[in-house]
């Protein structure tokens, strides 16, 4: 589990997150980043269209997971809501994993060199 602290909880942080944020989209990920001074917090949504309970609390694991996966090598200062497109119960963890390491890339919150 991620810690509290770099998690968003508040309807109001996700909200910011769209609005305010810029997105960027995969095959079955999109990626709303806000710059925010301080640390990094993440927020995962997963519709109802993904599909029944058990396939949604699933694919949240897997995120959460993945997340966890890439956080030694994000930048700090922003907030990040990740939202699971229709198909992405059909996606196993590495394809997911590969869709938010390529996303993070994307909106330059990954740090290419990481020192030892």
């Amino acid at each position: 589990m991620l810690p509290r602290r770099e998690r968003l909880r508040r309807r109001k942080d996700f909200l910011a997150c769209y609005s305010e944020g810029k997105a960027y989209a995969q095959a079955h990920l999109v990626l709303h980043v806000r710059p925010q001074p301080g640390g990094r917090r993440f927020g995962f949504v997963v519709g109802k269209k993904v599909g029944k309970a058990v396939v949604r609390n699933r694919v949240k694991r897997r995120l959460r997971a993945a997340c966890r996966e890439c956080l030694p090598v994000l930048i700090d200062g922003f907030d990040a809501v990740f939202v699971a497109r229709k198909n992405a119960g059909e996606a196993d963890y590495h394809q997911l994993l590969r869709e938010m390491q390529s996303l993070f890339r994307s909106a330059k919150v990954w740090r290419e060199s990481v020192e030892p």
